[in-house]
């Protein structure tokens, strides 16, 4: 029993080797077009149905959110803000 044990693991052990010594290497070179602008032109393929301009407001928030704001401004808004919702759940 500790034979066919013994010669079980020295053929695993010995079949390991034989596959790590069959490493193959692979080079490869990619080589770009260097004159080439780097510059992505979108063309649309449709006209469009309307060529009014969509009012959005989501400039004016945006504009609101990078505005510059001073920490102790800041601090007092939020707590303002939470004695706000602090009053509405009370009601």
């Amino acid at each position: 029993m500790h034979a066919f044990f013994f010669l079980a693991t020295s053929s695993v052990l010995l079949a390991g080797k034989a596959v790590a010594e069959d490493v193959v290497e692979l080079e490869s070179t990619v080589i770009g077009n260097q004159e080439q602008p780097k510059v992505l032109y979108i063309v649309p393929w449709k006209s469009a149905d309307s060529l009014q301009r969509i009012d959005s407001n989501l400039p004016r928030v945006l504009d609101d959110v990078f505005e510059h704001r001073e920490y102790s401004e800041f601090q007092r808004e939020i707590e303002l803000k939470g004695k706000e919702l602090k009053k509405a759940e009370e009601q």
